[in-house]
């Protein structure tokens, strides 16, 4: 069985409902018995409590319990917070008799210490946990776990709903109940937590929307299982976070010059749109390249001379509409050659003849590249173009241009962002970046990397176009450091780190400008911050958090 990358478990592994069961299995294998587990998840789940929702005794939980795992989990937790003092009232929504294993363990011993469980078994009798539920300091959501995909029904489906409404404060026990923990999908009904604690690994669910936002901020708490169980499952699916900058980005010798930082050619702008391939340039310098040089209609080659001094510029025979003409390849010719990686489609229009040049540009040249915006459309249902390349391609197409490339809808690709995404970079033979809210990296070899940075501000014209040169520019310099094309590995870790720095200029943007007024080029502005500090990606909790407890993305500001 192949193994993941060690340098790849320094992010966090995501993991689809049956790993998370197959690694508890491994774990029970390997000698560590699953009432162990939920006692130290009974643990990380109390840290959070302390720590983040800052909850000291005599405080009021409610823990409001299922008769599976999760409600063990829940009524393990009830124990410990009772035993150091908080006022503890457990609702369980089963009769006793349904509990099996764990969770029959835990109930026994939770009343056997005296701690009041009220179980819950019909619809007339839920109308008592609503006043509970007003009075709590916080509620523990310990209803359902990973297991649930079809429909939330019967008592658990009018349970939720009271939840969600009478509590002040959510914490969610693994997943917020009724979240399908693969898809992020609403499963009828969910609760939304203002956090969840997720136990062992982070289930994919809870990076993707609307599954995201349900989990409110989300923490992960070890179960006491080491990396190596995780390595035998060949995880590919990973969180990217502030340890692969480095990687990406080592730090420079003092004897380099900038051809060791790569050569970036951007291909596009149109008349209106010129900024757009004027700030893929800036960008790919500002991450890093040693030369960026943009290529553009000539009637528009004023345009970036005036406003952007560091990048180059070469003006190409434009189309009666002032867009790039289809002969405009035999000219850049020498700047093909000239280019370490190339990017095409920024502002470059929908012209007919602009879109031949873009065909032929991609099936033509033999050098690695970074295809957006207008580029992707003018490569819609033209599959063979994309799988006959040998270089390096890397797509990256919002929700409507991944419809377009793929011809579906574009409700198909919200549906399943990381399937669609790794389907596309199989079938292209890609790198596929679906941006969007929590942007997906997929590469060909499986590989997948969720973004955790970026913000609403950052929806608006321009931020694409910045991102395109900042991945041209990360590829670049891989490229050049390891002279070689070949390691898909190093190549996707460079293109995942570009989506995480472009998140995060986002984000340190945001912290001055708000969300509303943020344009694409604050994101320049913040990008060497960005890049010098990976680590203010990191969410803090005014109390410490122990080793054993991570928290991975804040959601609730």
């Amino acid at each position: 069985m192949q193994e993941v990358s060690t340098s790849l478990l320094t992010s966090f592994p995501l993991v689809t409902a049956s790993e998370s069961r197959q690694l508890d299995q491994l774990a029970e294998q390997a000698g560590l018995p699953s009432l162990v587990l939920m006692e130290n998840a009974a643990l990380r789940i109390a840290e959070v409590l302390q720590q983040h929702f800052e909850l000291d005794p005599p405080k009021r939980i409610v823990i409001v319990c299922g008769k599976g795992n999760n409600g063990g989990d829940g009524m393990a937790l009830a124990r410990h917070l009772n035993n150091i003092g908080f006022q503890v009232q457990v609702f369980l929504l089963a009769d006793p008799s349904e509990l099996k294993g764990d969770a029959a363990t835990n109930y026994e011993v939770a009343v056997n210490f005296g701690i009041p469980i009220q179980p819950i078994v019909s619809s007339e009798e839920l109308p008592q946990i609503i006043e509970p539920l007003r009075n709590a300091d916080l509620v523990v959501d310990a209803l359902l776990g990973t297991g649930i995909t079809g429909e939330v029904r019967g008592l658990y489906a009018e349970a939720i709903p009271l939840i969600t409404r009478h509590s002040h404060r959510i914490l969610s026990v693994d997943i917020p109940s009724g979240i399908n923990s693969d898809t992020g999908e609403v499963c009828g009904v969910a609760v939304r937590a203002d956090a969840t604690v997720t136990l062992g690994a982070i289930k994919l669910g809870l990076m993707l929307f609307p599954g995201a936002d349900y989990a409110g901020d989300l923490f992960v708490g070890s179960l006491g299982v080491p990396n190596s169980l995780l390595t035998k499952l060949n995880i590919q699916k990973f969180v990217a976070t502030h340890e692969i900058v480095p990687r990406v980005l080592p730090p420079r010798s003092p004897n380099t010059h900038k051809g060791d930082y790569g050569r970036v050619l951007i291909v596009g702008g149109a008349p209106g749109m010129s900024g757009a391939a004027i700030m893929a340039g800036k960008a790919a310098l500002r991450s890093g390249a040693g030369l960026a040089q943009v290529a553009l209609p000539q009637s528009l080659n004023i345009a970036i001379e005036a406003s952007a001094l560091e990048v180059m510029s070469f003006p190409l025979p434009e189309t009666e509409a002032g867009t790039i003409a289809p002969e405009a390849l035999n000219v850049l010719a020498p700047r093909l050659e000239w280019a370490d990686v190339i990017a095409v489609g920024c502002g470059i229009s929908r012209h007919e003849r602009t879109q031949e040049f873009v065909r032929q540009l991609v099936a033509q040249v033999d050098k690695p590249m970074v295809i957006d915006a207008d580029g992707l459309i003018a490569l819609s249902g033209c599959d063979e173009i994309l799988r006959q390349r040998k270089s390096l391609t890397v797509l990256t197409p919002h929700p409507g241009e991944m419809a377009a490339l793929i011809q579906t809808k574009t409700e198909e690709i919200q549906r399943d962002r990381v399937g669609v995404a790794l389907k596309a970079a199989k079938d292209f033979n890609a790198m596929v970046v679906l941006k969007g809210a929590r942007s997906i990296t997929a590469s060909p070899d499986g590989t997948v990397f969720v973004n955790p940075t970026g913000n609403a501000g950052m929806a608006t014209g321009g931020s694409g176009d910045v991102l395109t040169g900042m991945i041209a520019a990360l590829l670049a310099q891989t490229i050049v450091r390891s002279l070689s094309t070949s390691d898909l590995r190093s190549l996707t870790e460079a293109v995942a780190a570009a989506v995480f720095l472009h998140g995060l200029a986002g984000d340190i943007a945001s912290w001055e400008k708000g969300e509303v007024a943020l344009v694409a080029g604050d994101l320049l502005d913040h990008l060497p911050r960005a890049i010098n500090e990976p680590e203010l990606s990191q969410p803090l909790t005014l109390r410490p958090l122990s080793p054993f407890v991570q928290f991975v993305v804040r959601m609730r500001k």
